[in-house]
Formats: structure tokens, C-alpha cells, sequence
């Protein structure tokens, strides 16, 4: 994806969101869809506790929960679309 932003902190950001999101599984380790399981929440706060370094030195976090929580459940509904299965 091409960003018409310059900015080096938001197209960090964007990189370090888009590795966080391509690592959750659609399904926990019982075979449990994410967004049932308990599991859910350690993924949606490994996006909330992401932590990056702008220009100055200064360590952010720029994720809030309920971002998270909507990019989780987005990431996981569009990869569903895709491949045909359940949401």
C-alpha cells in the first residue's frame, strides 16, 4: 500500500499495526473461533501495548482498547471474507 503521508512515525505505526495484526490466529488452540475465546483479549492488548518511538526519543502508545478491539475484529472478519468461511 502506497501512503501519501511522509511521516516516518505514522508509517511506523502502520507497519508495526499491520505485524500485529497478521500474526493473531482466526482460532485459538481448542479449535475456538478467536472472538469466543479467551484468548481474545491477549491479542487485542498486544495492539494496545504497542509501543513505538517518535523523532525525539519519546515512546508512544497510540492503540486505544476499543481501536484495538475493532481492528481485531475486523482483521479477522476480512480474512473470513476472503477465504469463504464463517463470520
Amino acid at each position: 500500500m502506497k501512503l501519501k503521508s511522509k511521516s516516518s512515525l505514522f508509517q511506523n505505526i502502520i507497519t508495526e499495526v499491520d505485524q500485529q495484526l497478521s500474526l493473531i490466529p482466526e482460532h485459538d488452540s481448542d479449535g475456538t473461533q478467536l472472538e469466543d475465546s479467551m484468548s481474545f483479549d491477549t491479542y487485542r492488548d498486544s495492539l494496545k501495548e504497542l509501543t513505538v518511538t517518535t523523532a525525539n526519543g519519546k515512546k508512544i502508545q497510540p492503540i486505544h482498547t476499543s481501536l484495538a478491539t475493532d481492528l481485531v475484529h475486523d482483521e479477522l472478519a476480512t480474512r473470513r471474507e476472503e477465504n469463504g468461511t464463517r463470520s
